[in-house]
């Protein structure tokens, strides 16, 4: 999916995803996902349903987030996130400020408690080591590579 150019449909899909995560009601009073509540409402919707009931392709914020994974290297396979300081730092530091400055870790103390920040730590010590042997080697991330050490 080489393509760095994004179509129409492409905008529309990230602008209602950026819009969900921002302007959709509380995840407790909607009946589905708050971060695709944008998609009800897209110029694009029925066209995208019928891709995936008719043609059996992935809906397309999936191919959005893996055009965007392959233009930036941030992954995302949108699935929901727990509140573990693991979880959170593979999901969030890959691409991230903190690669090239692990010593302002300490910020993310300002919006998460002080109990999750060893946990930000070892995950970003994990994410640097793991992406310094890749480096050497030429080779890409494995699924899941920082998830608990790269077995």
């Amino acid at each position: 999916m080489n393509n760095n150019s994004f179509t129409d449909m492409d905008l529309h899909c990230i602008a209602r995803l950026v819009q969900s995560s921002f302007q959709a009601p509380e995840q407790k009073t909607i009946n589905t996902l708050r971060g695709l509540y944008g998609c009800m409402y897209c110029k694009y919707a029925f066209e995208c349903v019928h891709a995936v009931q008719q043609k059996g392709e992935p809906f397309h914020f999936q191919k959005i987030l893996k055009k965007l994974e392959e233009m930036t290297g941030i992954r995302e396979s949108y699935s929901p996130c727990t509140p573990d300081a693991d979880e959170i730092g593979r999901r969030f530091f890959p691409g991230s400020y903190y690669i090239e400055h692990p010593e302002m870790v300490s910020e993310l103390g300002k919006v998460h408690p002080e109990r999750m920040m060893d946990g930000f730590k070892a995950s970003l010590e994990r994410l640097i080591t793991c992406s310094g042997e890749i480096q050497k080697t030429g080779q890409t991330f494995p699924e899941n590579s920082v998830k608990k050490g790269h077995e």
